[in-house]
């Protein structure tokens, strides 16, 4: 059937139709959704256009060939394209549920009526030309032949309850709110789509049943418009928030005009947005999942159970068989159709879809650029054009926050446990294919019982063990070169009290392990050659662990952890209004207190692969081998060959450092009495400590011996594991002593006891009057435990490990004169400011700073602009960032801790250079080994500033598998005792086993490259001679540790990094982004964003001169040039000035904190410190809106148009005429809305090996 568009005015013109009415409920047909437009997507509405129509005769005649020959048939083209594909080829990741919700999202939203005489088939030459009229509406000379839709262009379960009131009466019971299943049309097509529509309809009933018992008073009527709405908030959800994801792929879903809201309403409704489905996507982009459905699929076996055990096909263009009643297959009839209603040929929406919406094929998608191209467009449309779209905030339509956020829980696999429409076992990801591990035996009470004595009277001995070992043995010196090593990782007092207490629960682990007869199945813990299945599924075993309550079950067994010193007070309510964060990460977040805190564990992007599953470090190959000795992989992988960037300053690598103390610090055993045990012996784990976990020199190494010469023995490198955190039953997870946030606690202490030691007088932090001229330097320390300087005196900051070599050193001492630059720039603008108030809002201008340096100049660098976009890490030019998440953990992951922010180890040179205020080399450059821990030389006069010059003049080594040897053979070395240092490459990957990170090669998987099934799978990423290194060392491809397999890889254009590590770094600092912080006013942000690296070092060195702006990159004289210092810009901390008047823009005018303002008639917000809230209202007397306001201001609003309306387009009639008001009481009621928070929960992880170098 086909509706004729007359293009002429005159012509066409209808007569007004009546105004809509108010209405909580949608109508069958999809009429009044759009208040103004009536007819806009209702059911008879012609289909939309993105391009103009292509007849043949300008009008209605289907398309042609451009030249004089007759385009090909339909069913050749099919079959053509059949001979170039697999029609066995099944999607390796999805399931048929995918092409079976898109059939049912079809069904929703398309349907061109056929009419009685079909014009699909060739004319008959025994029909009367009569007969061959009625296949086509009249149409004049001024008119275009457009299609008709059947049922309404929006997303509201039109394949459910039909498109009329008719289709309505007849599905309904007119009982409960309940519907017929039998009496549905699509539920009784056979196959797994039809099936698919019957548990829809099955949810229908639950929720009417649900409904009628806590609304008891509620009409049979009302509880069938409710449980629908309901069912179409779901369709609309799963589509948006399941569906389209894998459809289309993450980056393009993550565009505003898709992504999903998380704690809010949607905004972007407007009444001036079109309604309705676009031809082009109706006959051509919807079809396209037919490709991907197995003909099994439609047989009357096919269950909903099955669509999710089913792969789905790759797109094959086989069609499905013909019908009795259709001479041509669904595909052919498609193409036939599309040239019936002139869609135009390929290559003009080539010219559509070159919008940045779909540039280029992006890897997670379903289909190629076009076809998702025009499927954005669509989906975008459907969502900002539907008055009741469910995120809306529209009254009386919307749906409260409490019922918004309880659909935002749906998920397609739950609705399909909900109906009884499939096993348990299968419903995890029902679009993406899963493999699921066996269910865990039943864990007996009185074995668990049994098993914590055994964890208790096991730790006891443990205990005394250590205790004997320590009297007998003592340890070692902090200052030798293993007590250096040690000093890296020192714990803290109250990291070893938690530790004390995770060692039982994992104990425990263990015995329940062992009395269970486990460790057969526990041996290995291996990913599913399916990655996509396995990243969302935990291991079951692990999570039953975690959910038994200890301490019910062994009462008085755990003494709950108190932290001493008590250095902030974790049981006091937090502040809100308190512009200030804690020291130790407390309060950060108001919804969850510890969230990031120090002391915390750290996170996991994927599962923990442990030994035992428990807590051994791993050890054994996927084929039962042992994994190669950490050093013969530092020495195989990572030879010391220099490669100096041509582009990068030394200053990246120890930006790096710097920030890496800031956000990581991973605590290690310590004997009784802060000793350090000698982990350095091959047989230490028996005799010495526990957790000592050292590896044997390998044979043959090229520097170390294998045998100490002097004892005879076998010569190891000495390691201590990191101290475990986790509170509960389970795997190890391993403490992380720092905040998680980037809050500067490298220079300020990760508690209040460290910040205290370094506070000075009047807000400054402490300093030492430099001994001979020139600026302020770090306080020192006469008790230092690890300080090898002849002074006997080292320096402190924030972090234990400001001394440990003079360029770290120097950037702490450049970060504390800032914070005093600060303090007393502020003390100008402010007198009246005590000091604890000049020290805080020091402090946090200092930590604004680092942000915006990490942001803007330092990942930029590492990880290229391509992928700083990607992951939604490019900093604002002006405004507020408003992604902040509650719900998001900010913790560091583990990968990102012991692995990929490790990078800066290949950055490293084995001198420190030094340069004069003309830039020219000072002799002798600092050796790396001769400066760790022996701060004296920054002592010397303008040493800050030479060490300064030297680090931004001077290129780094660049980012790959080569590493200095001053790190893998020299270091923390004694000079006098040879052999005697230690191998920071091969800790790295002992550390990685340490923490049970899984191989490189489920990373790959996780980050989106392809998962390597054989040694040619690297090829892309890692240069053919190392993969030729690779093979040599490890028995198979799954078995390549993160850190050399990273490190391998090609960098990214303009970053540093690979793609692996690239993703890691990303989504760390991805989540580090959105945690809360206190906002800064307008002109203040303004002024932090002139924060440079350059600018702060220029303002703290002792002689200032000048210095590229860039202090990343090298100098250069065109790109890069010196400039003087005080041409750089400057922040003015007059914006500061506490007098300056505080508030909002709300609809173009100030408000202050505190006070409301109407942007618009029907939007209420107030002012608040973290900006406007807004809501909109829900009008009870419209006659008093319009005595407040214009009535073309009201009709432009769309929140008051959907209320009122109907009242100002009928001249102000009485509210009490208009069906279904009452009358109201003289106000308006706001409902609440909170502001800007966007998810990170669903990101999909891009691919980024398109942009490898």
């Amino acid at each position: 059937m086909e509706q004729i568009h007359q293009t002429g005015a005159a012509a066409c013109e209808a007569e007004r139709p009546p105004p809509c009415p108010p209405s909580k409920f949608r109508s069958p047909t999809g009429e009044c959704n759009n208040i103004n437009h009536r007819d806009w997507g209702a059911r008879g509405d012609i289909l939309l256009r993105l391009f103009e129509a292509n007849y043949a005769d300008g009008r209605s005649t289907p398309r042609n060939s451009q030249s004089s020959h007759a385009l090909p048939a339909p069913e050749g083209i099919v079959a053509e394209l059949q001979t170039t594909t697999d029609p066995n080829r099944e999607h390796p990741h999805i399931t048929a549920m995918l092409p079976a919700w898109g059939q049912l999202l079809a069904y929703d939203l398309v349907d061109t009526v056929t009419p009685s005489l079909s014009c699909c088939q060739a004319i008959n030459g025994n029909r009367t030309q009569e007969q061959v009229a009625l296949c086509y509406v009249p149409s004049s000379t001024e008119c275009q032949r457009e299609q008709m839709n059947s049922v309404s262009g929006y997303i509201d379960g039109s394949g459910l309850y039909g498109a009329t009131e008719r289709d309505f009466l007849n599905l309904r019971t007119l009982k409960g709110g309940l519907v017929n299943i039998t009496a549905c049309a699509r539920c009784n097509e056979q196959g797994a789509v039809g099936a698919l529509h019957t548990i829809l309809l099955k949810e229908h009933n639950r929720i009417a049943k649900v409904l009628s018992k806590m609304n008891p008073v509620w009409t049979d009527t009302t509880l069938f418009l409710e449980a629908r709405r309901a069912i179409t908030a779901q369709i609309q959800h799963i589509t948006y928030n399941e569906f389209l994801p894998v459809v289309l792929g993450q980056q393009i879903t993550a565009k505003d005009e898709l992504r999903l809201e998380t704690s809010k309403h949607f905004t972007q409704y407007s009444s001036i947005n079109r309604g309705g489905v676009f031809n082009e996507v109706a006959v051509a982009a919807l079809p396209a999942f037919l490709t991907m459905l197995p003909a099994a699929m439609m047989d009357d076996s096919a269950s909903a159970e099955i669509l999710i055990r089913t792969p789905a096909l790759m797109k094959t263009f086989i069609p499905l068989e013909k019908s009795a009643e259709k001479s041509w297959t669904e595909i052919a009839l498609a193409l036939q159709r599309g040239r019936d209603h002139g869609i135009p040929a390929y290559y003009e929406a080539l010219n559509l879809c070159e919008a940045p919406l779909s540039e280029t094929p992006q890897p997670g998608s379903v289909f190629g650029p076009t076809l998702s191209c025009l499927l954005a467009t669509q989906f975008a449309s459907l969502r900002n054009s539907d008055r009741f779209w469910y995120e809306n905030d529209l009254p009386p339509s919307s749906l409260t926050l409490d019922q918004l956020q309880a659909v935002r829980r749906v998920s397609l696999s739950g609705l399909l446990c909900a109906a009884q429409g499939v096993d348990n076992n299968y419903v995890e990801d029902t679009l993406e294919e899963t493999t699921r591990m066996p269910d865990v035996e039943e864990l007996d009470t009185e074995q668990i019982k049994e098993a914590l004595r055994k964890a208790q009277e096991d730790l006891i001995a443990r205990k005394r063990f250590e205790y004997e070992v320590w009297l007998e043995q003592g340890g070692i010196d902090a200052r030798s070169p293993d007590g250096t090593a040690a000093s890296f990782s020192k714990a803290n007092r109250n990291a070893l009290l938690i530790a004390n207490s995770s060692l039982f629960y994992e104990l425990a682990s263990n015995e329940i392990l062992n009395t269970l007869h486990r460790n057969a199945r526990k041996k290995r813990q291996t990913f599913d050659s399916n990655i996509l299945g396995s990243f969302s599924r935990g291991d079951d075993f692990t999570d039953s662990l975690q959910n038994i309550d200890v301490n019910s079950l062994l009462s008085g067994s755990i003494s709950p952890i108190n932290l001493e010193p008590q250095c902030e007070d974790l049981t006091a309510p937090c502040d809100a209004s308190s512009p200030f964060r804690s020291m130790s990460g407390y309060c950060n977040n108001l919804r969850s207190t510890t969230l990031g805190q120090s002391l915390t564990v750290f996170a996991r992007l994927l599962p923990p692969v442990y030994e035992d599953g428990i807590s051994r470090p791993r050890s054994t190959s996927v084929t039962g081998s042992p994994l190669p000795n950490p050093r013969t992989i530092s020495s195989l992988i990572h030879p010391d060959i220099s490669n100096l960037h041509t582009r990068y300053s030394l200053m990246v690598m120890q930006y790096a450092q710097f920030l890496d103390h800031d956000l990581t610090m991973t605590p290690i055993h310590k004997g009784f009495h802060e000793s350090i045990p000698n982990c350095r012996s091959c047989d230490s784990p028996r005799t010495v400590h526990p957790e000592c976990n050292p590896f044997p020199v390998p044979p043959r190494d090229h520097y170390y011996p294998e045998v100490n010469v002097t004892s005879g023995a076998r010569l190891c490198f000495p390691f201590m594991r990191s101290l475990p955190g986790q509170q509960t039953l389970g795997p190890r997870e391993q403490v992380n002593q720092n905040t998680a946030f980037l809050d500067a606690s490298q220079v300020y202490g990760e508690n209040w006891c460290v910040a205290n030691k370094l506070r000075g007088f009047s807000g400054r932090l402490n300093s030492t009057i430099h001994p001979i001229k020139g600026k302020e330097l770090l306080p020192q320390s006469p008790s230092h435990p690890e300080c090898k300087a002849p002074s006997g005196y080292c320096f402190i900051a924030g972090d234990g490990r400001a001394s440990e070599q003079p360029a770290l050193t120097v950037i702490h001492t450049i970060f504390m004169r800032e914070h005093n630059r600060i303090v007393e720039g502020l003390r100008g603008v402010n007198p009246h400011w005590s000091g604890d108030q000049l020290f805080e809002h020091a402090r946090r201008i200092l930590i604004a700073q680092n942000q915006h340096i990490t942001y803007n100049e330092f990942l930029p660098r590492i990880l290229s602009w391509n992928a700083v976009n990607l992951y939604g890490l490019k900093l604002l030019p002006q405004g507020y960032y408003k992604d902040y998440n509650p719900t998001c953990n900010p913790a560091i992951v583990t990968e990102f801790a012991a692995a990929a922010f490790r990078i800066g180890h290949s950055l490293l040179r084995p001198h420190i250079p030094r340069l004069s205020p003309n830039h020219q080399p000072i002799d002798p450059p600092i050796l790396l080994r001769d400066g760790f821990f022996k701060p004296d030389i920054i002592l010397q006069p303008r040493m800050v500033d030479e060490i300064s010059r030297g680090l931004v003049s001077t290129p780094m080594e660049t980012l790959d598998q080569f590493i200095t040897g001053e790190v893998t053979n020299h270091l923390f070395e004694d000079r006098r005792v040879p052999f005697s240092g230690v191998d920071l490459i091969a800790l790295n990957v002992q550390r990685a086993r340490d923490h049970g990170i899984p191989s490189y090669n489920n990373y790959r998987a996780l980050c989106n490259l392809k998962r390597a099934n054989d040694w040619d799978d690297l090829s892309r990423e890692i240069p053919p001679e190392v993969i030729a290194r690779f093979k040599r060392l490890y028995a198979s491809v799954d078995d390549i540790d993160l850190f050399p397999g990273a490190m391998s890889e090609r960098p990214l254009q303009g970053g540093l990094v690979g793609p692996t590590f690239a993703c890691i770094i990303a989504i760390q600092f991805r989540q580090l982004r959105k945690y809360p912080a206190v906002r800064f006013t307008e002109a203040q942000l303004s002024e932090i964003r002139k924060t440079t690296l350059a600018k702060i070092f220029c303002e703290n060195l002792d002689i200032p001169g000048d210095m590229q702006r860039a202090a990343f990159d090298l100098p250069s004289n065109f790109l890069n040039p010196r400039v003087p210092c005080h041409t750089m810009p400057q922040i003015d901390l007059s914006a500061w000035r506490e007098n300056v008047v505080q508030g909002c823009q709300i609809g173009g005018r100030h408000v202050n904190v505190g006070d409301s303002a109407f942007p618009s008639p029907c939007t209420s917000c107030i002012c608040t410190n973290e900006g406007a809230q807004c809501a909109s209202l829900r009008i009870t007397d419209c006659a008093q809106l319009a005595r407040e306001w214009p009535k073309d201001v009201i009709l432009r609003d769309d929140v008051c148009s959907a209320q009122c309306g109907l009242v100002l387009q009928n001249n102000n009639q009485p509210t009490s005429n208009i069906p279904g008001l009452t009358a109201p009481p003289l106000h308006r009621a706001a409902r609440s809305r909170s502001l800007p928070v966007v998810t990170f929960q669903g990101f999909r992880f891009p691919d980024l090996t398109p942009y490898i170098g």
